[in-house]
């Protein structure tokens, strides 16, 4: 009898065991399929997942049977359906909300009862999960590069890296860029840059910005250039397949050169200008032009431009090829006004 109850009792608790998993297992589906977000394509295949971002009209989406994220073409979507909440770009304007596409063909951002804009599915050119989670906002990149020339046993070394945040009006940015360079019968060459700059949200198309970036060369006897920037800048353009935009403002500039141990610090006055073109599949083509006219120097002159050529690959691997040049109308004594390095490089992404 004893045995009996002790047997029951064994059974009640398996069930409820096993009652209490069904009932997790069925719950955590039900908050999974109900944070779910849909995708109809052009073919009206539909696709289910959790939509991560989108961004130079490619589209990130997490679906629950694949291992790896599929990356889906902006263009080749009918409709969209999320359940996340996302930061949105739409007609030059920024919206945190859930996006739905309407039956008679556009899209609306909403949240709960709230409706903040309506428009077709092209002319949104940004979304971003809204997390707060520190790695959901983070993204980095290294990239490494090694040449050798036969000709005067010429070698190159590079190294480049990038990490950023973004958050819901703010955007921090750094870099660290390196190049040593030898040769035969030649002094060797170092190249090191970093870039730290914070870019805010105003209004519109328009965000102010605060700079630090640094640039050291033998080429031109630079031990140091220390530029701090305040200035304010426009989207002029953003699209599926292209982003420009200008910025301008001051700039202190902060100069020591290996041959000379005065220091030299002066103001001036910036424009600059970017170019993204990413309309063609995996490959970026991006151009940076920075120039700088003297204030308090006046009659001086000065350009900093890049061209960066990336092909994305697998596992968030890509091949770039690019090009710095430097020029200073007014370099130090007994230096080139002119230096530019070419680099190739492979490298990672997150």
């Amino acid at each position: 009898m004893q045995r009996q109850k002790q047997t029951d009792l064994t059974h009640i608790h398996l069930w409820k065991t096993i009652c209490f998993l069904v009932f997790g297992v069925l719950f955590c589906t039900q908050m999974v399929l109900g944070q779910s977000d849909t995708l109809v394509l052009d073919d009206q295949i539909r696709v289910v997942g959790e939509i991560k971002k989108m961004e130079k009209g490619v589209l990130e989406i997490d679906v629950p049977y694949g291992d790896e994220v599929f990356k889906i073409k902006w263009s080749s979507i009918k409709e969209i359906h999320t359940e996340s909440r996302f930061l949105v770009s739409l007609r030059d304007m920024l919206y945190n909300g859930r996006v739905s596409s309407t039956a008679d063909g556009r899209i609306r951002v909403y949240d709960k009862d709230t409706l903040f804009a309506e428009g077709h599915l092209k002319e949104i050119v940004y979304l971003n999960q809204i997390k707060e989670g520190f790695a959901n906002r983070f993204s980095a990149a290294v990239e490494l590069g090694f040449n050798v020339t036969k000709a005067q046993d010429m070698r190159q070394f590079s190294f480049r890296s990038s990490a950023g945040y973004k958050s819901d009006s703010w955007w921090l940015e750094a870099s660290y860029n390196m190049i040593r360079s030898s040769q035969d019968n030649t002094e060797p060459i170092q190249r090191t840059d970093g870039l730290l700059n914070y870019r805010r949200l105003l209004f519109r198309k328009w965000y102010g910005i605060a700079t630090l970036s640094t640039l050291s060369n033998t080429e031109q006897l630079i031990d140091i250039r220390a530029n701090t920037q305040l200035g304010a800048g426009n989207y002029l353009l953003s699209t599926n397949k292209l982003h420009w935009g200008i910025k301008a403002g001051v700039n202190n500039n902060y100069e020591l050169f290996s041959n000379d141990p005065e220091s030299r610090t002066s103001w001036e006055g910036f424009l600059g200008t970017e170019l993204n073109i990413y309309g063609a599949r995996d490959l970026d083509l991006s151009i940076i032009y920075m120039g700088y006219s003297g204030i308090t120097e006046e009659g001086r002159y000065r350009a900093d431009v890049t061209f960066d050529l990336k092909y994305d690959l697998p596992l968030d691997f890509f091949i770039r090829l690019g090009v710095a040049y430097n020029y200073d109308n007014r370099p130090a004594e007994n230096a080139s006004q002119v230096d530019y390095v070419f680099r190739t490089g492979i490298g990672w992404e997150w």
